[in-house]
């Protein structure tokens, strides 16, 4: 028998397009380089309107778009099966010499159209009507969603990755999926075999799997009738005693070689196709994931399309591998891709790498999703198009119907039980954080993507607030890390005590970070950061530019902290099914949200290395559970400690090391080493407890608590405060302490004295309440729930007021309770020159110069002002401490302050920063909706 094999002609290259309405003509014909975009190749309408929420982009153009090429169809073709493959693209039509051949509408999977019959031999027009606005891209739920949203992905029109003419024999392998069966070290085989002939076939299919001894052969041989057009047959490969599983470690893939021979009256055929996959068992129990029968945590990322130098997804596995490479440094194994699916290449990259994936339909509807009828139509058949094209990936391992959907419940349902039995290979979930305003357990789902387990949406009823699985909320007042005392005990044991399957956190995180500006030199491609140039003329004008690196800086520290917290929340938590980060990188759209600590292009902001991320994000973390990180010296330190392990082995024989000491000049105040018989894979292990006095502490000091498993790479390191505990302040007698600006203080200023203005925070109303975590995701989108919108703290640590309260130039634990009980000052009314000693990031939308704590020349007295509450809470030692800091500064040839005010700009400034201030939440008519 002769072999032909499949034959290709690329159509990548100039293509003619034809477009409508641009400079006022009805019809435009141009040249436009394919694969690519509209956008890419300069085509459209230039943007000229300028949006703050997102990127912008130069050129738009929404509606048809017409792209005609002409091919050379070899005569060696003719009876040959032909079609035409578009990898990736909107809505179509395809039309040969001006036939129409068909329509296709799949925007996640490949489009394949049969052109058998119109594409005989020679010179053929091959026309592609690509539409992004009508058909399934005028629906509100595709455009919401990341597969067309303008705020990351945008809503290109054009032909993306492959465009081929495919020619292959009139009997051939149109499919080849594999299910593995890891107990029985087995993988079972279904091809499917297509005829176009008339006439009975008799066939041949020879398997070979290729693996590190060698390979393995299977073959069968079977009959085609006359009417049969295509066939479905089953094989099973024995894959031997030396099998290899595929996890997140070692992510081990077989490479399967399809032969098929067919002969019949009229004629041989032949076909072959190679396909990978991996062996690999990925299930869900009461106690969490289990891949090949061990616990996994889900370490996971979410993916919002975030690609601004083409407004699409990368169709190379290269740039996959990078990006996925870069996420696994810092100890992320899972993405979630938020209501859109990648393209072919992430699956392979990830197969590689090691990461697990849960891509989704393009689905984004908070309140009628699958109920009408085309669309339910239209989504079930783009859910199993998702499995027939990338069901052999082993990286696909979850699968949900989109973002925050609400709708028919009872379809969702449906569609999860129509996939389970028809691909049983990955678990199955009516959505992420789905029917979110009530919590309930999903029926019909393996898993429970959520923000809560118990609660109901509505901020306005006292007590509200709800069983939560993550740290931080839109609600600045809702979340432990804000409104809870600042320990390493939150777990999520109670809100996950009555589920019955995984619990995934969604979209945990979400803290800002202000941006530096430096990245807008990256911007180079089809999206332009208009909204970023907006932010940075708006801190120029405010005097602010010179300090927007120093802002980065502090906001991301804070940012990173409150991400360590979330995630080590997470990890404390036995059986918890893992979480989900938004995000490990900026998300340029929705209000503009900064919320990375890699830019939008997944490049760090030098915040932190991945090493130090891994510490407490990776497979192995030694947790230290204390009740708080502030103590005295006349205390006794005491912690416990635990280890979550997901790695690949138990770890036997092994000993954790810890030292509690100075961090600055490396003093050990005491350490031990905990002896471990076996640390079991899958869970969180208690090692028992560690103690030691602070006598050692005389004075203020930080100190460090550094865990670490002999011999490994795993260690953790985690910060406390010790301050002396030296009994009730007492005043200088050159320092005066007042709580207003009255007459007398006023008197007392002009003659010389040295003031210490220690403001009622609850008579402070000129910047506002202040949070501890960063703003929330972004404060244009969220400040109808009314939140301060501050980003951190900044300061010089050695500045001689803070001489006696370590601190560092950003927010830390031991200011919790000083910022909880602060008002912000807007220092706008005065000089230029006055500087917080302790400032306040602001917001990139308000970007108000904001502090706590300044000082100024008054005629010939010294002014110091504070807006932290420090008189009400000293019984707190940190409070205590920090007061005592300024009053020694105070009392001081130190204190000299160099900026001089009138007592007309000090009124002013009390004016304009005393009152009664703003509520805690705005009620705005629409502020129970999330969005």
């Amino acid at each position: 028998m002769k072999r032909t094999h499949r034959e290709t002609i690329k159509l990548s290259g100039e293509w003619k397009i034809r477009v409508d309405g641009l400079d006022g003509q009805e019809e435009t014909v141009l040249r436009a380089n394919l694969p690519g975009t509209l956008d890419e190749n300069r085509v459209g309408v230039p943007h000229s309107a300028i949006s703050a929420q997102h990127l912008n982009r130069e050129f738009t153009y929404e509606g048809s778009a017409y792209y005609e090429t002409t091919v050379n169809i070899p005569k060696h073709w003719a009876g040959k099966q032909l079609s035409l493959l578009m990898e990736r693209s909107r809505e179509t039509e395809l039309y040969v010499d001006g036939y129409l051949v068909g329509k296709q509408s799949s925007l996640v999977t490949a489009q394949v159209y049969d052109i058998s019959k119109e594409a005989l031999p020679g010179i053929r027009t091959i026309t592609i009507k690509v539409d992004n606005a009508a058909g399934v891209m005028s629906w509100p739920q595709i455009r919401n969603s990341h597969i067309a949203s303008e705020e990351t992905q945008t809503n290109w029109n054009g032909i993306l990755g492959r465009i081929v003419l495919e020619a292959k024999d009139a009997v051939w392998i149109e499919d080849i999926q594999v299910f593995p069966n890891d107990g029985k070290r087995k993988a079972v085989v279904m091809v499917q075999v297509n005829k176009a002939t008339q006439g009975q076939a008799s066939c041949t299919i020879l398997l070979r799997c290729e693996n590190s001894e060698g390979s393995i052969s299977e073959s069968l041989s079977f009959h085609l009738g006359d009417q049969v057009r295509d066939t479905k047959q089953w094989m099973t490969l024995s894959l031997g005693s030396d099998m290899k599983l595929w996890d997140e470690h070692q992510p081990f893939l077989y490479r399967l070689h399809a032969e098929m021979k067919a002969e019949s009256p009229s004629g041989d055929y032949y076909d072959e196709r190679e396909v990978s996959f991996g062996i690999r068992r990925f299930e869900a129990s009461s106690k969490g994931f289990l891949m090949n029968g061990k616990k996994i945590f889900l370490r996971g990322k979410h993916d919002g399309a975030v690609f601004p130098l083409t407004g699409y997804a990368p169709m190379e596995v290269a740039e996959w591998r990078r990006i996925f490479a870069i996420a696994k440094s810092y100890g992320i194994n899972h993405y979630r891709f938020h209501s859109w699916c990648p393209p072919e290449a992430a699956f392979q990259a990830a197969d590689e790498i090691g990461i697990l994936l849960q891509p989704e339909l393009p689905l984004w509807d908070p309140g009628h999703a699958l109920e009408d009828d085309e669309q339910w139509q239209y989504y079930r058949e783009e859910a199993f198009r998702m499995l027939r094209a990338y069901g052999n990936h082993p990286s696909f391992v979850m699968f949900a119907w989109g973002n925050e959907l609400g709708g028919s419940l009872e379809r969702m349902e449906q569609l999860c039980e129509e996939c389970r039995r028809t691909d049983a290979r990955r678990l199955y979930a009516i959505g992420s954080n789905n029917f979110f305003a009530q919590a309930r357990v999903p029926r019909n789902s393996d898993y429970w993507t959520t923000f809560w387990t118990e609660g109901k949406w509505n901020f306005r009823t006292p007590g509200y607030g709800g069983m939560h699985v993550r740290g931080a909320t839109p609600h600045h007042i809702r979340g432990h890390i804000n409104n809870l005392p600042p320990s390493t005990m939150q777990d999520y044991r109670h809100a996950t005590r009555h589920v019955p399957i995984p619990v995934i956190g969604h979209e945990v995180g979400q803290f800002q970070v202000h941006p530096d500006f430096q990245e807008l030199e990256k911007y180079q491609g089809v999206l332009k950061p208009n909204n970023l140039e907006a932010f940075r003329k708006r801190l120029e004008e405010n005097g602010l530019l010179h300090k927007a690196k120093l802002f980065q800086r502090a906001s991301g520290q804070l940012a990173v902290l409150c991400y360590r917290e979330e995630i080590e929340a997470a990890l404390r938590t036995p059986n918890f099914g893992g979480f989900q980060l938004l995000d490990l990188q900026d998300f340029p759209g929705q209000g503009t949200a900064l919320i990375g600590i890699l830019d939008a292009f997944m490049e760090s902001k030098g915040l932190i290395e991945p090493e130090q991320w891994r510490e407490f994000c990776c497979e192995t973390v030694p947790l230290l559970r204390m009740k708080k990180f502030i103590w005295t010296n006349d205390e006794t330190f005491k912690a416990s400690v635990q280890i979550a392990h997901y790695g690949t082995f138990d770890l036997s024989e092994s000993v954790l090391a810890w030292s509690v000491q100075v961090e600055a000049n490396g003093f050990v105040i005491a350490n031990g080493r905990m002896p471990i018989r076996t640390i079991e894979e899958g869970g969180v292990l208690d090692l028992g407890g560690l103690e030691t006095d602070l006598l050692a502490v005389k004075d203020a000091v930080k100190l460090v608590v550094k865990l670490e498993i002999v011999d490994t790479d795993y260690r953790n390191i985690y910060p406390l405060w010790v301050y002396p505990d030296s009994g009730t302040p007492v005043i200088p007698f050159a320092v005066v302490v007042c709580r207003h600006l009255d007459e007398t203080t006023k008197a007392m200023l002009l003659s010389g004295s040295k003031v210490l203005l220690a403001l009622d925070p609850e008579r402070v109303s000129g910047g506002g309440a202040m949070s501890f975590i960063p703003d929330f995701w972004c404060y244009s989108m969220f400040k109808k729930y009314g939140p301060p919108g501050t980003l951190s703290i900044y300061c010089d640590p050695e500045h001689p007021a803070l001489k006696h309260f370590p601190s560092e130039f950003h927010t830390n634990w031991q200011w919790w309770n000083l910022i909880k009980n602060a008002k912000t000052m807007n220092l706008d009314v005065l000089p230029n020159a006055v500087e917080p000693i302790v400032g306040v990031v602001d917001n990139v939308h308000r970007q108000f110069k904001l502090g706590l704590l300044f000082e100024a020349k008054l005629g010939e007295g010294k002014l110091l002002v504070c807006s932290m509450e420090l008189l009400k809470q000293l019984d707190r030692p940190e409070a205590k401490q920090l007061f005592i800091s300024l009053l020694t500064y105070m009392d001081s040839e130190a204190f000299a302050p160099t900026v001089e005010i009138t007592n007309e700009i000090l009124e002013k400034f009390i004016q304009s920063n005393e009152g009664k201030g703003h509520d805690l939440v705005a009620l705005q008519q629409n502020a129970d909706q999330y969005g």
